[in-house]
């Protein structure tokens, strides 16, 4: 039996009418998921180039990211696709690739290239090396690249309910540049040591589950636990805590978050050598903080952590929070070191190991923090700080987000319960004075070489 021409047109007339409608239900479901709460977040560890071909729910309405940014997903659309938003201001929500759809694309991109191999090694090995995409190389800032899955059984954030948990399995990223003729999925070129000839691969999940908010840290000007330095990390606490009042959670953290490696966490043969370690925090008193600063991000408040352990970026840069990493920085050491010394004989006799602590800080290449506060007096570092923590407040915000996340609605209707703003007493303002007294020295750290020869009545006003 032959099909007449005019059943062809019909069933090509359904299949155009059913595809209307299901992108009509799904552009619905995009415009609900604006005003929906952030289900968790996650940071990049592939960038991905929507094409024509990718079967977008919506057409246009894809999303695009290089490695190591960060995306807030609202809900699971399909098995293939995520509802999200790229954490930027003036970006809006649309479709994000799942990891299965990521690995689908990723096999499409290496079956492509391994004929073209065969195709041009049979035309004569021709350079087929016109055909390939760009790699995207990964030089954004903040946090170092980092490798394992992430164990999100114990996190904070509800995958359940959003039916995950088959596509959270790891799924490698592919090595090779992609092809123009298909999408575009790139990882960052890697800057480790050459890998020992029989050791295997380790695969990169594309995605690592972090914080919805990024916690900020404080690190420097030397070490947590003297004087220097704890004055310097508290005018900044006082005053994130003034100005972002009601929009900021700042919280001691106690136990050795460093220890909150995904290596470790993942790996229970791991746990014993932890725990026999002479290490100061259990990992289960790990895993507990841990698990706190996540529900705290969920609020999408800023979550400022005090933490008495963290002295340096690379402590954290294998965990799983992805901090805001603020590094006070004294550009010259013999300001450092007589600031030290004015704090009297119980903390000049650890003046080299605050030194050797600012020496190692000062080493660190810029990327591996998000904010340096170089600046002589203590308001325009903090004013510097305010910035950014602003500008990332927009990106974490759109307008479009109306009404905001419930949880963070609560807490600022609580904060605006009070009929007036309490008075400040004569502590707080003698505290506050006395801090900025003691702070002054931020002024001082363009010291000339000839002031060190002044006398010590001239010395002590400096300080």
């Amino acid at each position: 039996l032959f099909r007449s021409p005019d059943s062809d047109v019909s069933l090509e007339e359904d299949r155009e009418a059913l595809r209307k409608e299901a992108e009509r239900q799904a552009l619905a479901q995009l415009e609900k998921a604006k005003t929906k709460p952030v289900a968790f977040a996650v940071r990049t560890n592939v960038g991905y180039n929507p094409s024509p071909s990718d079967d977008v729910p919506v057409h246009g309405m894809s999303i695009s990211f290089e490695p190591k940014d960060f995306l807030h997903i609202k809900e699971k659309y399909s098995n293939d696709w995520w509802i999200g938003r790229l954490v930027k201001e003036g970006c809006e929500v649309g479709f994000i690739p799942s990891p299965v759809k990521l690995e689908t694309m990723r096999t499409l991109q290496e079956q492509k290239m391994r004929q073209n191999r065969l195709s041009s090694s049979k035309s004569g090995g021709g350079n087929s090396s016109s055909s390939l995409g760009d790699v995207v190389t990964g030089t954004r800032r903040p946090t170092p690249p980092v490798s394992g899955p992430l164990d999100m059984s114990h996190l904070g954030n509800d995958l359940d309910a959003l039916e995950l948990e088959d596509e959270e399995a790891e799924v490698p990223g592919s090595p090779r540049s992609p092809l123009n003729s298909v999408s575009s999925v790139t990882t960052p070129t890697s800057n480790a040591k050459r890998i020992p000839f029989f050791k295997k691969t380790e695969h990169v999940p594309p995605y690592d589950v972090v914080p919805s908010m990024r916690p900020i840290i404080l690190v420097g000007p030397s070490l947590k636990g003297y004087e220097v330095t704890d004055m310097m990390q508290k005018a900044l606490f006082d005053f994130l805590k003034h100005r972002f009042d009601g929009r900021i959670s700042i919280t001691r953290v106690t136990a050795d978050i460093s220890l909150a490696k995904r290596s470790v966490l993942n790996n229970p043969s791991k746990h014993t050598i932890i725990e026999r370690s002479s290490t100061r925090s259990s990992l289960a008193e790990v895993q507990s903080e841990i698990e706190r600063i996540f529900e705290l991000a969920r609020t999408l408040q800023l979550v400022a952590l005090d933490a008495d352990t963290i002295n340096h970026p690379a402590q954290l840069a294998k965990t799983s929070l992805a901090p805001i990493i603020v590094y006070i920085k004294i550009t010259s050491p013999k300001v450092l070191h007589r600031l030290v010394k004015s704090r009297g004989k119980s903390q000049a006799k650890h003046l080299n190991v605050q030194m050797v602590a600012a020496d190692k800080l000062a080493q660190c290449p810029p990327e591996m923090f998000d904010i340096i506060l170089d600046e002589n007096q203590l308001e325009d570092a903090c004013e510097h700080l305010a910035e950014y923590l602003e500008a990332y407040w927009k990106a974490t915000h759109p307008p479009s987000s109306n009404p905001p996340n419930p949880l963070l609605n609560r807490t600022m209707a609580t904060a605006a319960l009070a009929a007036s703003p309490a008075p400040v007493s004569n502590l707080q303002v003698q505290v506050l004075t006395s801090l900025k007294r003691n702070l002054g020295f931020w002024s001082g750290r363009g010291v000339q070489d000839q002031d060190m020869g002044a006398s010590p009545r001239e010395e002590e006003n400096t300080v």
